[in-house]
């Protein structure tokens, strides 16, 4: 059975960021100690999936989004010619995601891609945003690195041709998978 969630901004005072789980430490590790830092910075937003009707403090997910730049150089060629003067590329990026142990395999982690992918379509209406930007989390487990990979491959991330574990997708993509999800 599908878990039906809600979306909401992290708030320390409400959700029991001690309690999550995900059987990474660097991502329970971001998730206790630095989301709490990069959101009173204003540098990151990280939002969390609770579950739609359940206990309010209980994190099922999460995603961080930040603004970002990469230059053109490492992306495909084709891509040159949206670069600033300055050779750089406006974008978003997803910075760190997880999914409570309990709960992974249940869609959630999808659920947490599309929201992310939403909230770089929300800011791209009021801020220049050419391309969203990822990194492919290694572990150390192979297989869960090629499930990730998988994952984003899937929604159309393409890896960087110097990087294969950063990936990317144009904005363009992004507000062509919104549209679509939105009118059905």
């Amino acid at each position: 059975m599908a878990l039906s969630v809600t979306f909401e901004l992290l708030d320390s005072a409400r959700h029991r960021r001690d309690e999550f789980s995900s059987g990474v430490g660097q991502v329970d590790r971001f998730l206790r100690k630095t989301a709490g830092k990069l959101m009173k910075g204003g540098t990151a937003r990280v939002f969390v999936a609770v579950e739609h009707g359940g206990d309010p403090g209980r994190i099922l997910g999460f995603f961080s989004i930040n603004a970002h730049t990469v230059n053109y150089s490492q992306l495909p060629q084709r891509y040159k010619r949206y670069s600033l003067p300055d050779g750089h590329i406006p974008g978003a990026f997803i910075g760190m995601m997880g999914v409570a142990a309990d709960v992974q395999g249940k869609g959630i982690g999808g659920l947490l891609l599309v929201e992310a992918l939403r909230a770089a379509h929300r800011a791209s209406q009021h801020l220049g945003t050419a391309v969203v930007m990822l990194d492919v989390l290694d572990c150390g487990d192979a297989s869960a690195v090629e499930r990730r990979l998988r994952l984003y491959r899937d929604f159309g991330f393409e890896p960087l041709p110097s990087q294969p574990l950063r990936l990317f997708m144009p904005m363009a993509t992004v507000d062509r998978l919104i549209e679509e999800d939105e009118g059905d």
